[in-house]
């Protein structure tokens, strides 16, 4: 039980073998210890691991809940701290879910500098048609806005394919930024992050992307713990990149 139960993240005494931190970021109604097994992985390889849980508690120990906005904010401060703590230029990100969509937005927005590589799964980098369900969800929520509320954090309908949210502030957006080097995994099994070119990144300006279907198609809730994300993870930094080969 002890291996599950120590500590793992923002260890201030840890000798990474890497100079740049990976920083964690869960995606809705989820928690930074989802990623436990990855962030142990790569612990054990060296890496000096970070993870917050960021945006408003949904139910209890479930984060990310609340506007996209806020949580982008969350997600610069933590990028800061970790940077402070380190003494790093630059941190890695790996990313789950929203936490994709919110690393895109942190990137294009001027995050750039900070990151050097991105390992996303399931990332919801192009918003969600649910299956083609988008165009009715949104119209529930356009028709019951307070009870749509209450049962749904702010972001759910935000970032709907299609919504006023996505078309103003995520779709103009370029998917990546030549400076840093992208690993997008995508599940064929994945029924919430759909269609699956949702989760795939468009190369802007000879950026360094590799889109990778996981062979083993986990369903989206289980990626943050599937065994082999956790060594695609690892792969996806340290993979020679385009300049080094």
């Amino acid at each position: 039980m002890a291996r599950w139960t120590e500590p793992i993240f923002n260890l201030p005494d840890f000798t990474p073998e890497h100079e740049t931190p990976v920083l964690y970021v869960h995606g809705i109604h989820s928690r930074a210890s989802g990623f436990r097994r990855n962030a142990r992985y790569l612990r054990d390889h060296g890496y000096w691991v970070w993870g917050f849980n960021y945006g408003r508690m949904f139910l209890p120990g479930l984060y990310g809940a609340g506007p996209l906005e806020d949580s982008l904010e969350e997600l610069r401060k933590n990028v800061d701290e970790v940077l402070a703590a380190t003494g790093a230029q630059q941190v890695d990100i790996v990313a789950h879910s929203q936490g994709g969509l919110l690393t895109k937005l942190f990137i294009a927005q001027g995050g750039a500098p900070k990151v050097r590589r991105v390992v996303a799964m399931g990332a919801n980098f192009h918003g969600t048609d649910l299956e083609g369900t988008a165009p009715r969800v949104l119209k529930r929520v356009e028709q019951f806005p307070r009870f749509t509320k209450l049962l749904l954090s702010a972001s759910v309908p935000q970032q709907l394919a299609g919504s006023p949210w996505m078309r103003e502030h995520a779709d103009p957006l370029p998917d990546t930024d030549p400076s840093v080097v992208y690993t997008a995994l995508y599940s064929t099994r994945d029924t919430l992050v759909t269609p699956n070119s949702a989760s795939q990144l468009v190369p802007i300006d000879g950026a360094d992307v590799v889109n990778v279907e996981i062979p083993g198609a986990p369903i989206h809730q289980l990626m943050m713990r599937d065994e082999e994300i956790t060594e695609l993870t690892l792969w996806g930094l340290e993979r020679p990149a385009k300049t080094e080969a």
